[in-house]
């Protein structure tokens, strides 16, 4: 690999210095007895029969580090001590008496075995380096919230903070390696983790203040360097130590260190000097490459300067004998491709072609690196990627291809360790605790699915939101492997990432000839390969593809029902087929195979009841997202696959479980009604629910039921009033939960974790599916139940005031439907109900405040012909929404939230909505918030919550016209807010790009269910016109985009 950017010149030599030693801090204060004794006695070797004193010994060290900032400086200051100091006969006799009187046994088990001393400095350095990470809360005040104030943690006196880093630094050079690494360990903890509490941010040991730090590393490089011809033993543990300590803070920080530290300027130049020493150690080589590939990320100037050196390096590296340099050569060239191309932009061939020999390097962890840079490589957007870094690729890929596909074969020791784990799965063994993935609800945010901004396509989005596809690249592995990134897996990932970018005509003629090998092979295990690569180059290549498939198709279909398949294969041939579910449904839609979609059900419907577990997955799987492509297609094969899944239900076991569960919410998702008709529920909701009732006695903190209730959520929803049969035990199953779990947490000591509370969120999404498949009939089933009837409204209300955010964000989304659907059920508890929904209106909790936003608007929807009930809350409501509508919502610190997906828009229509109950809510301020009001409703997605917020806005215009005038912008930014939120009325749904402002003419008619609408808004701009006067209005209209001024005159008559 040469990556030498010119040729090499000689250089007028320098006379060199020698340089200096590092200037060693004096040997610390010996520890005190007492110290060492707490020590011993804290220690997981000290005799079994002194659990009291251990227990007591607790106690000790948390009264020493809590009771005031000194006695915490004192203890972390004599764990430093002990940390720095290299045997027991340092301590003065009074203190070595002390430590006899208090511990005599360890004492004389020091004596007899000085070597154990080393344990015990470890044990203090690793408590050190906790006590300061992460300081104690002391016995100090309170601020007015009840809040332990910032100041509460305990601080280092600076005489202990200056003791300790003296300490920490000496020890960086101690012989013993174990030392050195507790003590680089604990400096970058220390010097770099910022510590949050509340709103302040505390450092232990601040880097800006440890000014020494970074001179005394270099001072140790440049010394350690210049003695790498003849080192000693000396010589190689102050470079370790000062290597190690410089890697560790680079991995913790490397922006903060770089920016922070001072003397870094040397560090690079220092590390290349010493990279370009021959004969260098491995152990050096690897510490000193992973601190250049750390600082790819922030990319100081100082290795700009240097980076051809640094490029020098990685060349010079690039056939070393060792595996780990090999492997950190790779790590640091994809680094640089992902975060800075264009360095390897003049490099590219020489670059790929050696990545091209490390893919296929005798050494998988090696090979897998290298794999990553054609991953990132196609990864990346085209403005990154310049054409002939693409055309070199390219070139490559008959080569790279192949090797992919070889790659994704299962080494022989992953084989043989499944075909163990297969015998595992077939038997009746249950599933293990430590093998389960974990399960988390997702739960309803009621803000829009895709709120349009104004003329700029989709608003961003959230960024809490996952976007990313579930089933892309999932070969459906195990759950233990799914959690290991892999050579086999990154180079599927490779392949499809590569399909996209360059698409079939590159891809599929080197890769056909070895996958029509691969898959008439006579090994299973390449066989199984092979099918994952078909189905890695299915999202780029589908198209060119289908010819093919008529041949393909028929073979992934008998993968999965010839007995002599491996499960392996049998799963990634289910994968596969999911991959291709659209060219099935297109080949059934267009008559040319009209039963395909039938015979693929119903072999998958045979691997299901597999008695393989990963089998079993990956059938459920691959169902899942074939209903997904087919949707109503499925009709016709409902009965027999429902009978097939609730078979299953009697067999599978948790993680199986889990699976089938999704794919019955997918189906009530994606078939849509039909799966409620006729005695179709009958089938599969009683088990379901026999299984709930089951789970939940048992312990219903049972993850396998969060699964279970959101499919049973989605089938009440999609089967409406046909789930009648079943809806009170779902109602009153879904209460006790709710009650079952509440009791059990309120016993517990500890603070509620949001995981603990996900039954209870599970629960209330249900009780809102139920509500919105049951419409206003949800009052007759909570009427009809004797246990819940009256408590229901107090349930609730004490959902909205949990302390869990989760379940509050799901109660308001019951609320709001509650008030759209039935509201005569949460009539009495109202008051209660809407001061919740107020305070909760606080973007602190993004989540929650949409929500309780919303339902606050729907509430507001219910009582436009009753508008008494809000009077009491209508100002508190109007005072929450406006920082909302504005823009300018601002935590409990006073800092700005800015803007939260959704909310605006939700803000709005709640604004609308409480202007039709009475205009007068809301026209007291109305100029403050007036533009932010219009920005909100020109995002509102659906039409009805639209309609509303207009026509409350025009009611509170017609109100308070005077508040056009006053408004702190000016008067033409108001009209034109207003003129564009009207305009988002006219958006066509395909063409919301630029063009449409001032291409072809494309706005589309006002909604004809809405004409009323239209008309108050054409009499609200002529007056708005009229107001202003010409010579305003014709300004405004002069700075008007063609296509809004053409609108305004053809619809709107202006």
């Amino acid at each position: 690999l040469n990556l030498n950017s010119s040729p090499a010149r000689r250089k007028k030599e320098k006379k060199m210095t020698t340089p200096s030693p590092p200037p060693i801090p004096p040997a610390p204060h010996p520890p005190n007895g007492h110290s060492l004794a707490l020590l011993t006695a804290l220690s997981p070797t000290s005799a079994p029969s002194s659990h009291a004193r251990h227990t007591a010994a607790l106690s000790a060290r948390d009264a020493a580090l809590t009771s005031s900032h000194d006695s915490y400086g004192s203890l972390c200051s004599n764990f430093a001590r002990i940390l720095g100091t290299t045997s027991l006969s340092s301590l003065p006799p009074s203190e070595l008496t002390i430590f006899q009187n208090e511990d005599p046994t360890s004492c004389l088990q020091l004596h007899h075995d000085p070597t154990s001393y080393l344990q015990l400095r470890q044990m203090a350095g690793l408590l050190l380096k906790n006590s300061l990470v992460s300081p104690p809360i002391g016995n100090l005040p309170t601020d007015a919230y009840g809040r332990v104030v910032p100041t509460a943690r305990m601080i280092l006196p600076p005489s202990s903070r200056m003791e300790i880093q003296h300490v920490l630094l000496r020890c960086i050079l101690d012989k013993e390696k174990s030392i050195r690494a507790a003590a680089s360990s604990c400096i970058a903890s220390t010097s770099l983790t910022s510590i949050e509490y509340y709103s302040t941010k505390m450092t232990p040991l601040p880097l800006k203040e440890w000014t020494d730090l970074c001179p005394f590393l270099t001072c140790c490089l440049s010394y350690g360097i210049s003695c790498l011809s003849s080192p000693t033993a000396e010589v190689e543990a102050l470079l370790d130590g000062a290597l190690l300590t410089l890697r560790k803070c680079l991995e913790d920080n490397a922006c903060e260190f770089v920016q922070d530290a001072s003397h870094f300027p040397n560090v690079v130049p220092l590390l290349i000097q010493m990279l370009s020493v021959p004969n260098l150690p491995e152990s050096f080589k690897r510490e000193g490459l992973k601190c250049l590939n750390e600082l790819v990320d922030p990319l100081p100037n100082e290795l700009i300067l240097h980076m051809n050196d640094y490029l020098k390096v990685l060349s010079d590296f690039a056939g070393d004998e060792s595996v780990g340099v090999r492997k950190l050569v790779c790590q640091g060239i994809v680094q640089l491709l992902d975060i800075r191309a264009e360095y390897l932009r003049p490099h590219i061939a020489p670059v790929s072609s050696f990545m091209l020999t490390a893919t296929s390097d005798i050494n998988p962890t090696v090979s897998m690196e290298a794999c990553e840079f054609w991953l990132t490589f196609a990864s990346q957007t085209p403005d990154i990627i310049s054409p002939d870094m693409s055309d070199t690729v390219q070139n490559l890929l008959p080569q790279l291809i192949p090797l992919l596909l070889k790659n994704m074969v299962y080494p022989l020791e992953k084989q043989q360790e499944l075909m163990y784990q297969n015998e595992v799965d077939e038997s009746d063994a249950v599933d293990r605790v430590q093998d389960m993935a974990p399960v988390f609800h997702k739960s309803k945010v009621k803000r829009p699915e895709s709120s349009i901004t104004a003329f700029g396509g989709t608003a961003e989005k959230h960024p809490n939101e996952d976007d990313s596809d579930e089933d892309d690249d999932d070969e459906d592995e195990d759950d233990e492997e799914a959690n290991e990134w892999s050579l086999r897996k990154c180079s599927a990932a490779s392949l499809d990432t590569l399909a996209a970018m360059y698409g079939p005509e590159s891809i599929l003629p080197p890769l056909l000839p070895a996958l029509q090998e691969g898959l008439s092979h006579a090994d299973p295990w390449v066989r199984e390969a092979s099918v994952l690569a078909l189905g890695a180059i299915a999202e780029g290549c589908v198209e060119a593809i289908s010819p093919h498939m008529g041949q393909l198709h028929p073979f992934l279909m008998s993968q999965l029902s010839a007995a002599d398949s491996l499960p392996q294969l049998k799963s990634i041939a289910a994968w596969t087929l999911g991959r291709y579910a659209s060219w099935a449904v297109d080949q059934q839609m267009s008559g040319t195979q009209p039963d395909l979609l039938g015979k693929m059900t119903e072999a998958i419907m045979t691997i299901i009841l597999s008695r393989n577990k990963k089998v079993q997955i990956a059938a459920c799987s691959a169902f899942g997202v074939l209903v997904e492509s087919t949707g109503e297609l499925m009709v016709p094969y409902l009965e027999p696959v429902y009978r097939t899944l609730v078979q299953a239900l009697s067999v599978y076991q948790t993680k199986s479980l889990k699976i089938l569960f999704d794919t019955l919410g997918t189906m009530a998702d994606f078939v849509g009604p039909s799966i409620g008709e006729g005695s179709l529920p009958s089938l599969y909701v009683p088990p379901l629910l026999a299984l709930w009732n089951e789970l939940a006695r048992a312990n219903p903190f049972d993850r396998t039921l969060l699964p279970l209730m959101e499919s049973l959520s989605s089938t009440a929803l999609t089967c409406g009033m046909n789930f009648q049969p079943w809806a009170l035990e779902t109602f009153e199953l879904a209460m006790t939960m709710i009650e079952s779990c509440t009791m059990i947490l309120a016993g517990a000591e500890d603070e509620i974790d949001d995981e603990e509370a996900d039954p209870i969120v599970c629960a209330a999404d249900l009780l809102d599916g139920l509500v919105e498949g049951f419409g206003e009939n949800f009052g007759a089933l909570v009427s009809s139940s004797t246990r819940f009837a009256e408590y229901f409204p107090t349930v609730l209300h004490m959902l909205t005031s949990h302390d869990v955010p989760g379940v509050r964000m799901s109660a308001f989304a019951l609320l709001g439907d509650l008030a759209r659907q039935c509201p005569t059920v949460i009539q009495t508890a109202l008051p209660m109900l809407l001061s919740e929904a107020i305070l909760c209106m606080e973007p602190m909790h993004e989540s929650v405040c949409n929500n309780a936003v919303w339902a606050v608007g729907e509430v507001c929807a219910k009582c436009v012909d009753n508008s008494g009930a809000l009077a009491p809350y209508a100002e508190a409501i109007l005072e929450k929404l406006i920082p909302l509508l504005m823009g300018n919502a601002v935590d409990d610190d006073g800092q700005i939230i800015g803007n939260v997906a959704g909310l605006s828009e939700n803000a709005a229509a709640a604004v609308g909505r409480l202007a039709k109950c009475n205009a007068e809510f809301v026209t007291k301020d109305l100029e403050r918030f007036l533009m932010g009001w219009c920005g909100g409703m020109a995002k509102i997605s659906d039409k009805t919550e639209r309609r509303d917020a207009f026509e409350g806005f025009i009611l509170a215009i017609r109100a308070k016209p005077q508040c056009i005038q006053p408004t702190a912008s000016d008067i033409g930014d108001t009209i034109t807010s207003i003129l564009f939120a009207v305009v988002t009325w006219h958006l066509p749904e395909d063409n919301l790009g630029p063009q449409l402002l001032s291409g072809p003419y494309s706005f589309t008619p006002f909604p004809q269910e809405y004409a009323e609408l239209g008309q108050a808004l054409i009499s609200l701009l002529h007056d708005l016109k009229s107001s202003v006067g010409n010579e305003k209005w014709n300004h405004i209209e002069g700075i008007m985009p063609v296509n809004v001024r053409k609108l305004m005159r053809e619809v709107y008559h202006l």
